[in-house]
Formats: C-alpha cells, sequence, structure tokens
C-alpha cells in the first residue's frame, strides 16, 4: 500500500465511503488534493477571535500567490503594451488590490467571527450579481473578470490549484475528470493515485494510472463536492473504492490484503524478463506504452520487449514551445535509456481531449471528429517537421520506430512520408547521421483505415492497431460519456471483423503488426488476440509480467479455433464470456 507522510490519527473520525470503478489496481493511502474547474459556496465557519489574525494571514496569502500568478501569465502572454491582454490582467490586478474590499472583508470577520473564505466569496459574489445587472455591456464583461480573480483566490485558499499544482508531500489527486492537460500540469512524482468523478476504463486518468503504476478509480460521483484538499483517504484501485478517514482497523486490513498481493504478484513476476512463449512455441512481443521520460525505469523494470507505443503529444503539453534540439534531447533520452528495445513513438495525436489551446484558434463542436492527429500535423507542417526531424536524430542512438496516428486512408500516410523524407534530406544536407533503419508504420484506429488496410499496408512497415478509438468510432459511442458506457464494447462483432480485416492486410503485404490499445492488456480478451493472429501486445507497464505469463498458458491452434468461431457470433458479451471463460480455465491464477 502507497502511503504518503504521516497522517492525522483518523479513528475518531466517521468513515465514508464510496463506490466506483477500479480502472488501475494497487492501493494508496493519502491526503487528497482537489482540482476544481469551478468554486462551491464556502461553509460559514465559525472562528474565535484569537484566530482572525490567521485568518488574515491566509487571504493576503492566497492574494499575494494570486498576483504572482496573474503576474507571470501576464508576461506570458507577450506582455505588448496597449495589447487586450495585457489591458485585461491589468483589471484583474486592480480588482485583486481593491483596498475597499480588503477592509470590508477584514471588517466583516471581525465582528462576525466567520472565516474569512465564507467572508470573501459573499462580497465579491455581491459585485458580481450587481454589475450582471446593469445595460452597460463593458460593465457587464467586468463581471467576468471578477469572477476569474475570485476563481483564483479561492483556489489559493483552499490550496485547489488547477495552475501547476506542486505537492510538499504525496497526494491523491481528486477531480471531476482528468484531462491530458491537467496530468502534464502536475508534479507525478508525488502523485499517488487518481480519484475522479466521471471516466472510464479506457478514459485518460485510467490510461495514464496504469502508465505511472499507482491505483485509480473512475465514476465516484459526488466526490468533488464532498472532499477538501487535506483530507486523508485511502484509495482501493481493485474494488474501487475511495474511504475518506479510513480507521486504524480498516488500514491494517488493507495492509494484510496487500502483503498478500504482492506474494501473488511475485510469482508473476519471477519470469517478467523472459520471453512469451505459447504452450506451441510461438514467440509474442509483449511492450509497454508510455508517455513520459520518467517512465523508462518502470519500462526497463517491467519485463517489456519494446515500447510499442510512445504517445509524444504528453511531451508537447509539457513544454509546448520546445525546439528541435529540446525535443531531440528528450526523445534520445529516452532511446538511449532503453536501448537495445525498439521505441515506436507515435506523432503528435493533439485534438480530441488532448488540446493545445493556443493550435485550436475556436472550439470544435466535435473535437473526436475534427482537427486531430495526423490531420493537424499535416495543417502545421511547422510542427510536424520539428517533431520529424527530431525523432530522426534521436534514431542514431537506437531502434526506432515512427507512427503516424488517425489516419483514414492511403493518401494521408503517403503524405506524411513525403514530410518524412523532406526531413531526412534535410538533416543530411545539414551534416547529420541519419540511420537506414528507420520503421514507418500507421495507427489502425479508424473504420475507414481498417477497411482500405491492403492498401495502406504497402506503403509502411508496420501496423499498430489502437482499439480504444477503434471501438468508439466504429460503435459510434463516445468512450469518455458515461451516458454511453455501457455501448462501448470492444468485442463487437464489428470491431473484431476490422481487426481481422488488418490483421490479414499485414499478413498479405509481410509486414507486422501488433496492438497497443487497451484490449491487449485486458487478461480476458488475450486468447481472442492471439486466436485473432496479433503476435505483438503493447500494454500497461505494469501488466506486462501478467500478460507474458498469460500468453505462456495458452495453444495458438486453441486460440485460432476459438477466434474463428467469435468472427461467426452476433452478441459482444456471448463472445467476451467465451473469452474469459477460455482465459480462466488457461490461467486461473491471474483472475484469483
Amino acid at each position: 500500500m502507497k502511503d504518503g507522510a504521516p497522517m492525522p490519527h483518523t479513528t475518531s473520525l466517521h468513515e465514508k465511503i464510496w463506490t466506483g470503478t477500479a480502472v488501475s489496481a494497487g492501493v494508496a493511502h493519502a491526503v487528497v488534493h482537489v482540482l476544481k474547474d469551478h468554486f462551491d459556496e464556502p461553509d460559514d465557519d465559525a472562528i474565535s477571535a484569537d484566530m482572525v489574525e490567521h485568518e488574515m494571514e491566509r487571504l493576503h496569502a492566497a492574494l499575494a500567490v494570486t498576483r504572482q500568478e496573474i503576474e507571470g501569465l501576464q508576461t506570458a502572454m507577450g506582455a505588448e503594451q496597449g495589447s487586450a491582454e495585457s489591458e485585461i490582467f491589468e483589471t484583474h490586478l486592480l480588482i485583486l488590490q481593491d483596498g475597499s474590499i480588503l477592509k470590508q472583508v477584514e471588517k466583516t470577520v471581525r465582528e462576525k467571527l466567520v472565516c474569512v473564505d465564507a467572508v470573501y466569496y459573499r462580497l465579491m459574489t455581491q459585485h458580481m450579481e450587481r454589475l450582471r445587472g446593469l445595460p452597460d455591456a463593458y460593465l457587464r464583461e467586468r463581471f467576468l473578470d471578477i469572477k476569474d480573480v475570485t476563481q483564483r483566490v479561492m483556489r489559493h485558499l483552499r490550496g485547489e490549484l488547477l495552475e501547476t499544482p506542486m505537492f510538499d508531500e504525496p497526494v491523491i489527486i481528486v477531480a471531476h475528470d482528468l484531462t491530458p492537460s491537467d496530468t502534464v500540469a502536475l508534479d507525478r512524482s508525488k502523485v499517488l493515485g487518481f480519484a475522479v468523478e466521471a471516466g472510464s476504463a479506457v478514459s485518460h486518468a485510467a490510461i495514464i494510472a496504469k502508465s505511472l503504476a499507482i491505483p485509480a478509480v473512475v465514476k465516484l460521483h459526488g466526490i468533488c463536492d464532498s472532499l477538501h484538499s487535506g483530507d486523508t483517504v485511502l484509495l482501493d484501485g481493485e474494488e474501487g473504492a475511495l474511504i475518506l478517514n479510513p480507521a486504524a482497523e480498516t488500514l491494517a486490513r488493507y495492509r494484510t490484503r496487500e502483503e498478500q498481493a504482492e506474494r501473488r504478484e511475485d510469482v508473476f513476476q519471477v519470469e517478467r524478463h523472459a520471453p512469451a512463449e505459447t504452450v506451441c512455441g510461438c514467440t509474442i512481443c509483449v511492450g509497454a506504452n508510455a508517455e513520459f521520460v520518467e517512465e523508462v525505469d518502470i519500462v526497463r523494470d517491467s519485463g517489456a520487449e519494446e515500447v510499442g507505443l510512445f504517445r509524444t503529444e504528453f511531451l508537447h503539453l509539457e513544454s509546448p514551445d520546445a525546439n528541435e534540439d529540446e525535443l531531440a534531447s528528450a526523445y534520445s533520452q529516452v532511446v538511449r535509456a532503453l536501448a537495445p528495445k525498439r521505441i515506436v513513438f507515435r506523432t503528435l495525436d493533439l485534438g480530441g481531449d488532448k488540446v493545445d489551446e493556443r493550435l485550436a484558434a475556436e472550439p470544435e463542436p466535435n473535437p473526436f471528429l475534427g482537427w486531430r492527429g495526423i490531420r493537424m500535423s499535416l495543417g502545421r507542417l511547422d510542427l510536424f517537421k520539428r517533431q520529424l526531424r527530431a525523432l530522426l536524430r534521436a534514431a542514431v542512438h537506437g531502434r526506432v520506430g515512427i507512427m503516424f496516428p488517425m489516419v483514414s486512408g492511403l493518401e494521408e500516410v503517403r503524405a506524411a512520408k513525403a514530410v518524412l523524407a523532406e526531413c531526412a534530406a534535410e538533416l543530411e544536407a545539414e551534416g547529420h547521421t541519419i540511420p537506414d533503419e528507420v520503421e514507418v508504420g500507421a495507427m489502425i484506429e479508424i473504420p475507414s483505415a481498417a477497411l482500405s488496410a491492403d492498401q495502406i499496408a504497402r506503403e509502411v512497415d508496420f501496423f499498430s492497431l489502437g482499439t480504444n478509438d477503434l471501438t468508439q468510432y466504429t460503435l459510434a459511442v463516445d468512450r469518455l460519456n458515461d451516458r454511453v458506457c455501457d455501448l462501448y464494447q470492444p468485442t463487437h462483432p464489428a470491431v473484431l471483423r476490422l481487426i481481422d480485416l488488418s490483421v490479414k492486410a499485414a499478413r498479405g503485404a509481410g509486414i507486422r503488426i501488433g496492438m497497443c490499445g487497451e484490449m491487449a492488456s485486458n487478461l480476458e480478451l488475450t486468447p481472442l488476440m492471439i486466436g485473432l493472429g496479433l503476435n505483438e501486445l503493447s500494454v500497461a507497464a505494469t501488466q506486462v509480467a501478467r500478460v507474458k505469463h498469460a500468453v505462456r498458458q495458452l495453444d495458438v491452434a486453441s486460440c485460432s479455433a476459438f477466434a474463428e468461431q467469435a468472427l461467426g457470433l452476433s452478441h459482444p458479451a456471448e463472445i467476451l464470456a467465451m473469452s474469459r471463460g477460455m482465459a480462466e480455465s488457461c490461467y486461473p491464477e491471474l483472475f484469483e
């Protein structure tokens, strides 16, 4: 069980339990840090007279940090004199430093002996409501300025920061949802787990938690309104529970359970570095997915044969202004650290839920069907060429594959390859060494790509099936939408037929094909994946040892016969049940 810094004694407090959906295994015990995109009306907590000075010190500290934050934003926006952005931030600073507001807050706190959070919030809300009702458009707009300043101050009063929160001690992140932008802003070395109100097993929070080897639970409805930064919780990524104020006996029970789980897991970890060879002698390459440079130690220790998917957009979101040299350095660090393993870098898959606000000039009504992946890269050749040049430079340090995301057909692949060839020619002309063997691949995650896989296969060295998107696009089901999550069915016959079509196209062209989506990590589906002809699976690093163990218990001929039968079935639940049944009979120890 992962523990943070020493916790307050909790036996005198009542436990409260929320139950959600477990998406990343493990248990963590720490204080929470709440990420909020709004602020709630604080309670009128009474204070004693001798606490007034402390309350005012809290407010002044929050105002000081907020001022630094706004001035930092002002500088980051370019700070052209007279620019609209500069005027906005100047207005925010004036609001923040309004002496009349501060005097009124202090007067009320002293007279009514109420916490400063409630007094400041109510006073600023009164100002907002007055402006909202005015006929003058300019004054009405000041409502938004006051709201923004108030939000920032309230977050600093509560410790609920959205802007690059740094932690003095390990924390469990609590949020309504966790976007890629939220993740890259966190000090991930101090994050022990994620507890999220929304999300699903294939949501961003779930994927990142698995990569970081930390527990995560989603669909914990109502936790953001009930928890505050600093509360002590226990997060159970096995059973999908969040426990506020866990009692001593609860902690003892979890420690015993965790010790038993670790002993069971040790059995699978012993042979994690050995090849994954089926009982009939077929070797399956089991790789790991990654997105952060700091994951290389986790990947190296996991037993992964390669990195089958390195998501480069997270490095971009962390440092959107990184130049070519900085990118080449970051990519080279990964390649050198994991050599001689092959590293497959996916070029930027921005768009969808991974948004660079500076590239998105205006909000898209349906971003998952909009300017995303290879479309954005081909539309921003300066950004695309900078990345490709950096990847080619990193390739001199080890085995590198470059993979294009969200391709819909042959023309996009040819266009992307042409840009890559142009970058290689430029680098050679500048005196850089370009390795002869840099494999080029395409992700199959749009139905049109699967249906034209035979054409695309003649242009690339490998395919990688991105089943998270392939499933959502095939079934027209938003994989992040809680209302339709029951319709998100990876074992739907249409999805399996597209996988089968892609495998046959790859085999026909003599290229390799793997899978890097969440289906590859699902031990219930391993017999089906092997049976469909996949001999490369890239999974969360925490799943590598378990997937390898599963593969060693399977026979390819039996899996192929099952897959052929499954392709003739019409009910996703029936296919899933059959695959799970085969998995449980072959490796029951993984389901204990």
